[in-house]
C-alpha cells in the first residue's frame, strides 16, 4: 500500500489524454520548418519537455533562428483542442471517486504542470475534471500548479518543491504520478516518491528515470493505494 499526505498529478497524460493530439501538431509545425519528424518521434523526444527546450533543439538540428516556431504551434494545438477536445484518461473518475470515499482520511491532491494554466484548465474542463481539484468542497485554495508560475520548468524539481510547499507537506510526504522521464526525474530531484504512467513512454523508459513503481492504467492505482473496495 502506498501512503502519502499529498498525491502531484501531471496533467498532459495522466489526467487528460492529450499527449496524441499535442505531439501530432508539434510534429506537424516541426516537419514544416524543414525537419521531418512524425508523432512517434515527438512523443519519445519532446514529450514532457518545456518548449523553450525543444525550440533550441530544432533551431540546433536546423542552423537557424525559429522566433515563430513555438507561437504557430500553440495557435494550432488551441485550435484543435477546441475543435476536437481531450478526453479525460481511462480510470481517472474512478481513481478520484476512490480517493473521496475515504473522506477525512484521503490525501490532499494538486496538479503540477509544465503547461500553461490556460491550456490546462481548458483540457480539463472540457473533460469534465476541473472542479475534482478546484473549488473542491468550497475552498479558494489553490490546488493547480505551473512551471510558468515558477518559472522552471520539469526535469527541474523547482516546480514540485513549490507546489509541496505551497500545499504545506514535506517533499517526502508527496507521491507525484508522472508519464514522462523529464518529470519522474524532477519528482526524483526534489525528493518525493513517484509512480510511473506507462501509457506511451515504454517502462524501461521510466524505471530508468527513478520511477519508485510503475503502473500501466490508473485502475492498477487503486489498487496501489490500496482504495478498492
Amino acid at each position: 500500500m502506498l501512503e502519502s499526505e499529498l498525491i502531484i498529478f501531471d496533467c498532459d497524460g495522466v489526467l487528460v489524454d492529450t499527449e496524441p493530439l499535442t505531439n501530432r501538431v508539434l510534429a506537424r509545425c516541426v516537419s514544416a520548418v524543414g525537419w521531418e519528424v512524425d508523432q512517434a518521434y515527438s512523443i519519445t523526444h519532446f514529450k514532457g519537455r518545456n518548449l523553450d527546450d525543444i525550440l533550441i533543439d530544432v533551431e540546433a538540428k536546423l542552423g537557424k533562428k525559429l522566433p515563430g516556431l513555438m507561437d504557430e504551434y500553440r495557435r494550432q494545438m488551441y485550435i484543435e483542442i477546441h475543435e476536437f477536445g481531450v478526453p479525460a484518461l481511462g480510470g481517472i473518475h474512478e481513481l478520484l471517486d476512490a480517493l473521496d470515499a475515504m473522506g477525512d482520511q484521503a490525501p490532499h491532491r494538486c496538479i503540477g504542470t509544465n503547461a500553461p494554466l490556460e491550456k490546462a484548465r481548458l483540457t480539463l474542463g472540457g473533460s469534465g475534471l476541473i472542479d475534482r481539484f478546484e473549488h473542491r468542497d468550497g475552498s479558494d485554495r489553490q490546488t493547480m500548479f505551473s512551471a510558468y508560475e515558477v518559472g522552471k520548468w520539469k526535469p527541474d524539481p523547482g516546480l514540485f518543491l513549490h507546489v509541496a510547499a505551497a500545499m504545506g507537506h514535506e517533499p517526502e510526504a508527496c507521491i507525484v504520478v508522472e508519464d514522462s522521464t523529464a518529470g519522474v526525474i524532477a519528482a526524483v530531484a526534489a525528493g518525493m516518491r513517484v509512480i510511473g504512467l506507462a501509457d506511451l513512454t515504454p517502462v524501461d523508459d521510466l524505471a530508468k528515470a527513478g520511477a519508485t513503481q510503475i503502473v500501466e492504467s490508473h485502475h492498477e492505482l487503486v489498487a496501489e493505494f490500496n482504495l478498492s473496495q
